[in-house]
């Protein structure tokens, strides 16, 4: 091996390494920021992430240009601007930090950074839970009714009932993506029960239905073994293309036509725990812009665990990005998302294509889209997705001479 050589693969591992570490400490951060500890971390530990999360997005992204492509390139880019010019003009560095992470897991194994999301995330939620029943950190209650039954909504040391579910839920969908086709019953239907457990608690009745979906299908590709879907490759780009912005224009158009005066639409409402008429009420204030409202604001107060009266929040993502970014944020996520499915579906990995469809179908209804210490499935575009093929890779440690998992 020439010494040129041995730098770029020194370079290759020392990155993966300096990511994993950062992509570590930054959901440890986040995750930590939507429990009730109330910790207080300073922003230059936030500066350090950024940094070094750059620095491997750069390196990586020139050493993997060819395996990458110019789509995912010129996605990358997109994306990149727009969270610079977000970072610049407005300091919202929300989009910057999903963009370096994404660019900087370039081939990175995926395997690895959902075995540290999942492992990570069944922690602090874990503590969360404990330390909530017991004292040490609140546990917020809410009394809620939406027009169909009160409710007590437990929290369990997050800082939202519809958050704790929401970590759950997307825990277990990265759990099912990992173990893959290795799914047994077992875990099906210990995933079913933990979700409905926290569903009966948080009363997270919308987000319990995306749950439902994704058990449902994880189900029915267990029961038909995993056979191939017998249309062509072309047909399944075309539709992994299209589902997503489906998905957005059908939530959008629900919402424009919103009217309070039918009974059937206000009941949908009140189901939907008054995500229409509160996105009604946005499209009059914000409008869409290419770029988004630098005045966007929200008021979705849940200090003390008591609810503010004068709430306002949009759950959907695709609602909630228009509003705050703009179209063309939305419309480069849509590209990000088409490219994912075609990349799952060059390696006829169905089974991926069906959670991408169940989580952009979610993205109608809650709006973890771009939180990484929630759902880490833009990193499929990226990552190296090969390691979640082999039939002898379970996500647990099962080979000393590897501290993560095995990929060969």
């Amino acid at each position: 091996m020439t010494t040129a050589k041995k730098l770029i693969t020194d370079g290759k591992v020392l990155t993966e390494a300096l990511f994993l570490t950062a992509f570590s400490f930054y959901v440890i951060f986040f995750y930590l920021q939507t429990t009730t500890f109330e910790l207080n971390i300073q922003g230059e530990y936030y500066s350090v992430l950024r940094g070094v999360l750059m620095a491997c997005a750069v390196y990586r992204m020139y050493v993997f240009k060819d395996e990458l492509g110019i789509p995912v390139i010129t996605v990358l880019s997109a994306f990149v601007g727009l969270g610079i010019f977000f970072a610049v003009s407005r300091g919202d560095t929300f989009v910057l930090d999903a963009d370096l992470i994404t660019c900087a897991a370039s081939r990175v194994s995926f395997k690895r950074i959902g075995v540290l999301y999942v492992y990570i995330g069944v922690l602090i939620s874990f503590t969360a839970f404990i330390c909530s029943r017991t004292g040490i950190i609140p546990d917020y209650v809410f009394n809620t009714n939406y027009g169909i039954n009160e409710s007590v909504r437990h929290s369990f040391g997050i800082i939202y009932p519809t958050d704790c579910f929401a970590h759950i839920f997307y825990l277990a969908v990265t759990y099912f993506i990992l173990r893959w086709k290795r799914i047994t019953y077992v875990e099906i239907i210990g995933a079913g029960a933990a979700l409905f457990a926290v569903f009966i608690f948080t009363s997270a009745r919308v987000d319990m239905i995306s749950a439902g979906i994704m058990l449902a299908v994880v189900l029915i590709c267990k029961l038909c073994k995993f056979r191939p879907l017998k249309i062509g490759k072309k047909i399944k780009a075309v539709l992994v293309s299209a589902f997503m912005p489906l998905c957005a224009a059908a939530i959008l158009v629900v919402t424009f036509f919103y009217d309070e005066t039918k009974p059937f639409m206000y009941s949908l409402d009140a189901k939907m725990s008054y995500r229409l008429s509160l996105g009604k009420i946005g499209m009059g204030l914000y409008g869409f812009k290419f770029l988004g409202n630098p005045d966007f604001a929200e008021n979705g107060n849940a200090n003390g665990g008591v609810r503010n009266y004068a709430y306002v929040f949009y759950d959907s993502a695709y609602i909630k990005y228009l509003f705050k970014y703009g179209i063309i944020l939305l419309a480069v996520l849509f590209v990000a998302y088409a490219l994912i499915g075609i990349r799952l579906i060059r390696k006829d990995m169905l089974y991926g294509m069906i959670f991408v469809g169940i989580i952009t179908m979610t993205f109608m209804i809650e709006h973890h889209m771009l939180e990484l210490s929630y759902n880490i499935t833009l990193l499929l575009l990226t990552a190296d997705i090969s390691t979640i093929l082999h039939s002898g890779a379970p996500i647990y440690i099962n080979n000393k001479n590897d501290i993560m998992a095995k990929t060969t």
